[in-house]
């Protein structure tokens, strides 16, 4: 039997305005947060579902990079935005 994947709950995030650099930087940290999510999904899948997976990566990477190139964001900046919101983000469970 498969391992059920294990589920967050929703986080509750400030309003940031589209098109603009803090934009840019969430949606990098939501790209790092799929992906990481894709690569456990794909442990638990077989394949043609695991083909389709990567294609999604490829696709989130894309989006990734085309944000950072817009912005002209250097990957220190988008790790350092990305720790930053680790570091805010409360523990599991916690509310």
């Amino acid at each position: 039997m498969a391992q059920v994947p294990i589920t967050r709950p929703p986080r509750l995030l400030p309003a940031v305005d589209i098109g603009t650099r803090e934009s840019a930087l969430c949606t990098i940290a939501n790209v790092g947060t799929a992906l990481a999510t894709l690569r456990e999904v794909r442990k638990n899948v077989r394949g043609d579902h695991k083909r389709r997976l990567d294609d999604v990566a490829v696709i989130l990477r894309v989006i990734a990079l085309e944000a950072q190139a817009t912005f002209a964001i250097t990957d220190e900046e988008a790790l350092a935005f990305i720790r930053e919101c680790r570091r805010d983000r409360p523990a599991s469970g916690a509310r």
